[in-house]
């Protein structure tokens, strides 16, 4: 819906499949503003990484989050500047935070309609441009600049800038991951919140599994209340020391050694 108010959807849709992530966009944000800000919003950028050299705007981020309450703040969607076109600002009386997001398909052209992937070069020169834009709009507040984007895409940028000096140096720069956003959201305590907020949150985490966002846990989650029937496999036997194990295809062990017959 937020895209489409935005006129990044035609009103026919035809250009929808390529305004994947202008619709992600929409939809996570336009959906997640609707909760009070330590509700929502908070759980989700508590999961921004900063590089281990800039420790200090971890703390100072940690810190922020916890100044905003409620809804004391504004979203301003794909906010137009002469460096270009960010996917969203979030501003408070304290700080601004520009957010730029992608999806699966890379980072894509400012002035085209159609996304193009991109190289993670091309991205760094992105993500300098937003910083250039903060800084012009921060009016002395701080100012920070998120890459949201999935581990795929996120990793090679992460390298790509890093101990470079592209970034202006009044903006500190983050990384989040959308796999840690959908991490986020299952670990929030519903039982003490409304109908409404559970079900805003629990939407939010179906789309992000839909979206293909959920972490592969390894074989063992799910696998504890496995029952192992005794027909399975059969031990048998001459003695303790000696046994051999038939699974129900030809398998013998002969001096040692296996032999599989077809």
């Amino acid at each position: 819906m937020i895209a489409e108010i935005h006129n990044k959807i035609s009103r026919s849709g035809s250009n929808l499949s390529d305004r994947l992530e202008d619709q992600l966009t929409g939809d996570f944000f336009g959906s997640i503003r609707y909760l009070p800000f330590h509700i929502g919003l908070k759980h989700v950028l508590d999961a921004v990484r900063f590089q281990k050299a800039d420790q200090a705007s971890g703390r100072n981020w940690r810190k922020l989050l916890g100044s905003i309450q409620d809804y004391d703040y504004q979203m301003h969607f794909w906010f137009r500047h002469t460096e270009g076109e960010i996917d969203l600002i979030m501003e408070h009386s304290d700080v601004v935070i520009g957010i730029e997001v992608k999806y699966y398909s890379g980072l894509s052209s400012d002035d085209e309609d159609t996304e193009e992937i991109v190289t993670p070069e091309e991205s760094c020169h992105q993500l300098a441009r937003y910083s250039r834009l903060l800084e012009d709009i921060r009016q002395g507040r701080q100012a920070y600049l998120i890459f949201l984007a999935p581990n795929n895409i996120l990793t090679p940028v992460e390298a790509g800038i890093m101990g470079r000096s592209i970034i202006s140096p009044n903006i500190s720069l983050g990384f989040l991951a959308w796999q840690n956003v959908l991490e986020q959201l299952k670990s929030i305590e519903l039982t003490q919140l409304d109908a409404g907020q559970r079900m805003i949150i629990q939407d939010l985490s179906d789309l992000l599994v839909r979206k293909g966002f959920e972490r592969f846990k390894g074989f063992l989650s799910g696998t504890q209340n496995v029952s192992v029937h005794d027909n399975a496999y059969l031990f048998k036997g001459k003695s303790h020391n000696q046994r051999a194990l038939n699974w129900p295809i030809n398998v013998f062990v002969q001096e040692d050694s296996y032999v599989f017959n077809k």
